[in-house]
């Protein structure tokens, strides 16, 4: 049982256990873990699930993929701002971002605007990559990809990947500037 691949799952001291209730071995398991070490049993510790990737979403060229969030920042006073950001995943450079009083779907439109005046003339319009979020699935976002002005992939949903380069991006900030600066 200690070697057996069927049993690799389930830990030394609750194999003991599992033993005696099959009536197969009536043993302490402090003796399961004696005779593992003086016998040198290697239990199999084989990974089940497939690895996941290392490298997230790489583009070639600027303007070819951009990824967008909305973030919440509680200020002193009790209110909450939403900070929206188009962030290139080539470049890594914040295209467009706006701070907004209230969470609506107007205001990622009007990042997302604001993004693509700055993009360079290419033949194909950007893949903005987005959460499946009420802000970036809404009639005025559509509106934009009908008008030809970009397309939208969404993490999880249609792609295994998650919009990790911008939560990263909000992590950096928060951590790094905006908790610092108010607990000064």
């Amino acid at each position: 049982m200690v070697t057996s691949l069927e049993y690799r799952h389930v830990p030394t001291g609750t194999l003991a256990v599992l033993a005696q209730r099959l009536g197969k071995a009536w043993a302490s398991p402090a003796t399961w873990y004696r005779l593992v070490r003086q016998n040198g049993w290697r239990r199999p510790r084989l990974r089940v699930h497939p690895a996941k990737p290392q490298v997230g979403l790489r583009t070639t060229r600027p303007d070819e993929m951009w990824h967008i969030d909305t973030t919440v920042i509680s200020l002193l006073d009790g209110t909450r701002a939403y900070l929206h950001a188009v962030i290139d995943n080539f470049s890594r450079r914040i295209l467009a971002w706006g701070v907004a009083e209230t969470f609506a779907p107007v205001n990622s439109v009007a990042v997302l605007v604001e993004a693509s005046r700055g993009a360079m003339s290419s033949e194909t319009a950007p893949v903005v990559l987005a959460d499946a979020g009420v802000e970036n699935v809404n009639a005025q976002v559509d509106e934009l990809i009908t008008a030809g002005v970009l397309r939208r992939v969404l993490a999880y949903t249609e792609l295994k990947f998650s919009n990790s380069m911008i939560e990263a991006w909000w992590r950096s900030l928060k951590h790094r500037w905006l908790f610092l600066a108010l607990s000064r």
